[in-house]
């Protein structure tokens, strides 16, 4: 076990991960920007009152009027979400509810409960390094370790306010995709402002990516790198910006070359497994998903990648031990989607083991815990509860269970609850274990209607229909779905390619929400694409009502495919070619 490193140390940690730390030769710098401690709001998360009524004298001495106090991830998260204008959060690391604050910011980062400007401070006692490099990772604004005094607080909220509005003008820009002017801006700004240059040059190399100008983001950090060769976020950058120029061997001798001189930047192992998966060797991708799953287990995001690629590999242990990871730091997490549940359920069944029934227990507690109010967790819950019974054997509570299964899924159709992929293949699979030919062609429908066009999800179909002994069945459902897309697209497409472009947007909008499809739902979104695209050239005119409304139908859009089917290749192009105009 490694010493924790001192606050220099950490604090130079922070800087390198989020952007700080010179990158210029030193200079006289203007003072920092007072905090105004009496015009902000606060929220104190800490299980220890001791702590607690410390940390609130502390910033009422300095002038806080506005502050709210908090001892559990649960009430931070409710003051949250029904307040959700906090300017500092203060949070210990360790809460006495089973969850910590890295789990507590990762979850309001997930969800964007507070903006983009406010402070993120975290506290605690704790001093394994694992621990604190899993809170780092995160980027909170500062990392203290107890114990602390008073002058060290403020010194460390006054240097984090300062920073957080230097750079705020071109943050701002960025969230709002507003990329060309962000650059600009920190362009201007990284020469004006020396204490906070790498921050604009970090995120001007954000925009830079974002706009896919790849090969001016790698001389952009090469530039960096130059005065300043050890930079581990310029690197990475660097890096980044080869990957997408499809180097993978230059992507991997940069990473590997961070990576030795920065054993624990795990964000560069997670580019390095990409490079793995680019170039087919899917088990070195799960051996180093593995090496960073033990230095931070709390990463909900390498979790589930881990859990794909051993289901690509045939590796189902693996995928288990994944999901069970997921589930248990993910407890009551809106990461954890009710397919999870599904997904996991399957595998434990198959697997027929004693552990097995162990974890359905801890997934049935799960549900019951944090999702029992929630109708769209409704037939996870009762996919757990079946494959208890097939894991158990037990033919009369496994045949309730299906009864269960099939009317509650009724009920959440009738309801208008969307379903994702992961629970119409579980009813799918069970359908056909169960040899019920009706219920398993309505579900393959479904599926097909849904997915059709996305190969993967089609061969899956198809190889669960055929276990029924219902091939032809699948075939003639899947020529079915195709037919009913063509009609479905062909009036709206033959409106593109007239060049009717605001027509056909409108024409598949109403195609969207009539058939509620992914396919659909992607040609309306390539339609959207299309149309910003002509208006960037000059080819198509666009009012600022419509600008807007086009917008706010492709955040939902996306939303929609990334919840039904996250893995589909087209909304990955959509994306970049989203991200690529102005809108």
């Amino acid at each position: 076990m490694l010493d924790l490193p001192g606050d220099d140390d950490l604090a130079r940690l922070l800087d390198e991960l989020a952007g700080g730390g010179p990158v210029s030769a030193a200079r006289a710098l203007p003072p920092l920007q007072p905090c105004p401690y009496k015009e902000l709001s606060y929220l104190l998360v800490e299980d220890s009152e001791t702590m607690r009524v410390w940390l609130r004298n502390t910033i009422v001495n300095a002038g806080g009027v506005r502050i709210d106090v908090s001892d559990s991830y649960n009430d931070a998260l409710y003051r949250i979400r029904n307040r959700g204008d906090y300017d500092v959060v203060l949070c210990d690391y360790i809460l006495s509810d089973t969850r910590d604050g890295q789990q507590l910011l990762e979850e309001v980062r997930r969800q964007k409960l507070l903006p983009q400007s406010t402070l993120w401070i975290m506290i605690t006692g704790e001093r394994k390094y694992e621990q604190v490099f899993s809170a780092v990772e995160l980027a909170p604004d500062d990392y203290l370790i107890k114990p602390i005094s008073p002058d060290m607080l403020h010194e460390r909220i006054g240097r984090a306010w300062d920073r957080r509005q230097a750079l705020k003008g071109a943050t701002d820009l960025f969230d709002d995709e507003r990329y060309e002017d962000a650059l600009a801006l920190c362009r201007k700004e990284s020469g004006r402002n020396p204490r906070h240059a790498a921050g604009f040059l970090r995120i001007a190399g954000e925009c830079l990516l974002q706009l896919e100008h790849h090969q001016e983001a790698y001389d952009h950090y090469e530039s960096l790198l130059e005065a300043r060769p050890t930079l581990p976020w310029a690197k990475l950058g660097k890096a980044r910006a080869f990957f997408h120029l499809d180097r993978y061997d230059e992507t991997a001798a940069i990473i590997q070359e961070l990576i030795l001189e920065n054993p624990d930047y795990l964000h560069a192992h997670d580019l390095l497994a990409r490079v793995h998966e680019r170039k087919g060797d899917l088990e070195a991708t799960k051996s180093l998903l593995k090496l960073v799953l033990q230095k931070n287990p709390k990463s909900l995001t390498r979790q589930r990648e881990i859990a794909r690629i051993a289901v690509a590999t045939n590796d189902m242990q693996t995928a288990i031990d994944a999901y069970a990871l997921m589930h248990l730091h993910g407890r009551g997490s809106s990461f954890v989607r009710p397919g999870d549940f599904c997904t996991y359920a399957a595998m434990l069944a198959k697997s027929g083991s004693k552990v097995a029934l162990e974890r359905l227990d801890a997934l049935n507690s799960n549900l019951a815990d944090f999702h029992k109010k929630d109708p769209a967790y409704d037939l996870a819950a009762r996919t757990v509860t079946y494959s208890v019974a097939a894991t158990r054997g037990d033919a009369p509570a496994l045949a309730a269970a299906y009864a269960e299964m099939q009317k509650t899924h009724a009920a959440a159709v009738a309801a208008g609850h969307e379903l994702d992929r992961e629970q119409s293949m579980f009813m799918l699979e069970a359908a056909v274990k169960r040899g019920d030919e009706k219920t398993a062609c309505a579900m393959a429908g479904a599926l097909y209607d849904d997915h059709i066009g996305n190969q993967s999800v089609e061969d899956r179909v198809q190889e669960i229909m055929a276990g029924g002994g219902w091939k032809q069945q699948a075939m003639r459902i899947a020529e079915g779905a195709s037919e009913n897309l063509r009609r479905m697209n062909s009036a709206a497409a033959d409106m593109a390619r007239n060049g009717r472009l605001l027509e056909a947007v409108e024409e598949f909008a109403r195609l969207a929400e009539a058939n509620r499809n992914v396919a659909v739902y992607l040609n309306a979104a390539t339609c959207v694409v299309k149309c910003f695209e002509d208006k960037a050239a000059g080819h198509l005119v666009m009012d600022e009502v419509t600008r807007r409304r086009l917008n706010n139908r492709m955040q939902g859009y996306i939303n929609f495919v990334s919840q039904r089917d996250a893995g589909n290749h087209r909304l990955e192009q959509i994306r970049k070619a989203w991200d690529a105009i102005p809108h």
